[in-house]
C-alpha cells in the first residue's frame, strides 16, 4: 500500500511573487505534471513574442487583453480561454488604461523547468 501524504492548501495572495517583466507580476503553483501561473498584467506592461516546447492554456479571469498567436489576434475579455500549442509564437498586448489590471492564469504541461524557482516554496511535496 502506498503511503498517503497530507494535502496542503494555499491562497494566491500568500504565494511568493516575482516581477517577470516590468508590469507583469507572477505567482506559481505546480503538481507533478502541470505548472500554473497567476499573473497580474498592468497597463503598459511589455509582453514579447516567444514560443516554448510545451502546451499552454491561457485564461483571462479579470480585465481585457489582446493575445497574438502566430498570425491570429484574439480580443480577450474576462472568461476567455485559449490553448496555445507548443512551438507557436505568441505574446500579449498590455491592457488598455481604461480596462485596468488584467489577471490571467496560464497552465503549462508538462511542468516548465525554467519556472521551478517560483514554486520552490512548495518544498519537498514532490520528493516523496
Amino acid at each position: 500500500m502506498t503511503e498517503k501524504t497530507a494535502v496542503k492548501a494555499y491562497h494566491w495572495d500568500d504565494i511568493p511573487s516575482r516581477e517577470l517583466k516590468p508590469g507583469i507580476i507572477q505567482r506559481g503553483f505546480r503538481s507533478d505534471g502541470v505548472l500554473v501561473t497567476y499573473n497580474y498584467l498592468e497597463p503598459g506592461c511589455q509582453g514579447s513574442p516567444h514560443s516554448h516546447p510545451f502546451d499552454q492554456i491561457f485564461m483571462i479571469v479579470q480585465g481585457r487583453v489582446k493575445l497574438h498567436v502566430e498570425d491570429q489576434l484574439f480580443d480577450c475579455p474576462a472568461g476567455t480561454v485559449i490553448r496555445i500549442p507548443a512551438h507557436h509564437v505568441h505574446y500579449v498586448e498590455p491592457p488598455a488604461p481604461e480596462d485596468g489590471t488584467a489577471i490571467n492564469v496560464d497552465i503549462f504541461g508538462p511542468v516548465r523547468e525554467d519556472y521551478l524557482p517560483i514554486v520552490a516554496y512548495q518544498g519537498d511535496e514532490f520528493s516523496r
